[in-house]
C-alpha cells in the first residue's frame, strides 16, 4: 500500500486537497498543525488480569519497539472474530491458531482512506515505567477515525540492546489454582506480519478517547497511543507449558519457560496483531 509522508510540500498538498474536498466538514479542515506524542498503558501492570482461560497474568518486564504511526479518514476494521470465553470455547480459539496460525490484526478489508498525520520517530519503550511522551507528528486538520500502528526492527532507542532485536519481549507470572507459571514470551519482527505482510497492526481505532471512533483534529494538539498489554496474553493458555504437562518445555536454571515453540505461543501472536490493544485518541 502506497504510504503518503506528510512532510514539507506533500503536507501542504494534502491539507489544500483535503480543505476543497471537507469544507462542507470542518470550516478549519485542511490546516497543517503540530501533533504531539503520547503513549499511556491501559492497564495497572502492577496487578494481575485475568485472561479468557482463566490464567491470572502478571507482568514483570514488558519492552515494546515502536514504529512510526500513521493516522487516517478511513472507519477502523473492527475484529469479526467473536471473544470467546475460557473453559472449552478458550480452548477451542485456541485450537484455531494452532491449525491455522493467525495471520491478519482484523478480518475483512480496511480501507484507510485520506492521510491526517503521522509520527515517524521509532523508539524503544518499558511499559511497566508507564506513560511516556514520544516525539512530535504533524498532520492536518479534519475528521479522523483510524490509525495504524507499526513495530520497528531492529528496536532503535534506549531500550533496543534490551529488546535482544525483538520487538516484543515480556516476562511474567502466570497462575491458576495452585498452578504457577513463569514465563517470558517474545516477538519478532517476521512473526506480527499482517496479511500485506508488513510489521504493521492497520484498522486502529482514533478518537476522542481510546477505543472510541471518529475525532475532528482541529488544531494543533496530543495523539495518544494506548497500549493495552492484557489482550497480548487473553488467549494464551498456560497450560501447555507448564511443568508436569507432557511435552512442555524444560524452564530456564531460574525456573522461567520461553513459550517460543510451544502451543500457547500461538494464543501470544493472536494477542499481540489485535487492533484492540493499540488504541488512539486526539485531546488539546
Amino acid at each position: 500500500m502506497f504510504k503518503l509522508i506528510l512532510t514539507g510540500a506533500a503536507l501542504v498538498l494534502l491539507g489544500s486537497s483535503l480543505g476543497c474536498s471537507s469544507e462542507g466538514d470542518s470550516g478549519t479542515t485542511g490546516k497543517i498543525i503540530v501533533l504531539g506524542t503520547r503513549v499511556d498503558v491501559g492497564q495497572d501492570l502492577s496487578e494481575p488480569t485475568t485472561n479468557a482461560l482463566g490464567w491470572d497474568v502478571t507482568l514483570t518486564r514488558a519492552y515494546l519497539s515502536v514504529g512510526p504511526l500513521y493516522y487516517y479518514q478511513g472507519d477502523p476494521v473492527l475484529s469479526q472474530r467473536r471473544e470467546l470465553s475460557g473453559g472449552w470455547r478458550g480452548r477451542l480459539a485456541w485450537m484455531g491458531d494452532l491449525l491455522i496460525p493467525p495471520a491478519y490484526a482484523h478480518p475483512g478489508h480496511y480501507i484507510p482512506g485520506a492521510a491526517m498525520g503521522q509520527m515517524l520517530t521509532p523508539t524503544t519503550l518499558d511499559l511497566l515505567e508507564g506513560s511516556v511522551d514520544l516525539a512530535d507528528g504533524e498532520g492536518v486538520t479534519g475528521p479522523t477515525n483510524s490509525a495504524e500502528f507499526t513495530w520497528q526492527s531492529p528496536p532503535e532507542g534506549d531500550l533496543a540492546d534490551a529488546l535482544e532485536d525483538h520487538v516484543i519481549l515480556t516476562e511474567g507470572v502466570a497462575t491458576k489454582g495452585s498452578t504457577t507459571v513463569e514465563f517470558i514470551a517474545t516477538a519478532d519482527e517476521s512473526e506480527v506480519h499482517d496479511g500485506d505482510d508488513q510489521a504493521k497492526v492497520s484498522g486502529c481505532s482514533f478518537g476522542s478517547e481510546p477505543g472510541e471512533v471518529g475525532v475532528d483534529m482541529d488544531g494543533d494538539g496530543t495523539v495518544t497511543l494506548t497500549v493495552v498489554p492484557s489482550v497480548w496474553f487473553d488467549q494464551v493458555d498456560f497450560s501447555y507449558v507448564a511443568s508436569g504437562t507432557e511435552g512442555a518445555p524444560e524452564p530456564n536454571s531460574d525456573g522461567v519457560v520461553d513459550l517460543r515453540g510451544t502451543l500457547a505461543f500461538q494464543g501470544f501472536l493472536r494477542g499481540v496483531k489485535k487492533g484492540t490493544a493499540y488504541l488512539f485518541s486526539y485531546s488539546h
